[in-house]
């Protein structure tokens, strides 16, 4: 199989990944759990594995999908790119230090749940890896 086939695979298979995380966190958010499907029992807990799986299994699809050709970059991209990279370091710090130090997070009247923070730092972590990768592309 050829490589632009299999990249087009990798961004149809993320838009089915996609739907399936927007599925869970509507379960999830929408108070209809435990829910039983297929014989498998899905409760809060075994909902939160999924959606990190989810998010991991998408971000591995997305890189393969859409990862940046090998080309030249000059200076000023690369400066750029590590730039963005410490700013999303300092996002997923901010993140994981409220799960951390167990701060509450309240906007109006809905308190912010802890797993919102740890899927921040799952994604700002993964970005900040990103750029840095591409800060270094020569």
């Amino acid at each position: 199989m050829h490589k632009t086939t299999l990249r087009e695979i990798a961004k149809f298979a993320s838009g089915l990944i996609m739907g399936d995380f927007i599925w869970g966190i509507w379960l999830y958010a929408g108070g209809y759990l435990p829910i039983t499907f297929l014989g498998i029992v899905f409760g809060k807990q075994t909902t939160i594995g999924w959606l990190v799986f989810d998010v991991l299994l998408f971000a591995l699809l997305v890189h393969y999908a859409w990862g940046t050709a090998s080309r030249p970059r000059n200076a000023q991209e690369r400066k750029f790119h590590f730039i963005i990279g410490i700013i999303f370091t300092l996002v997923a710090l901010a993140h994981s230090s409220r799960i951390l130090f167990n701060w509450n997070l309240v906007i109006g009247s809905w308190t912010v749940p802890f797993w919102l923070n740890g899927l921040g730092t799952i994604v700002a972590l993964f970005l900040a890896y990103a750029s840095f990768h591409l800060a270094k592309k020569e």
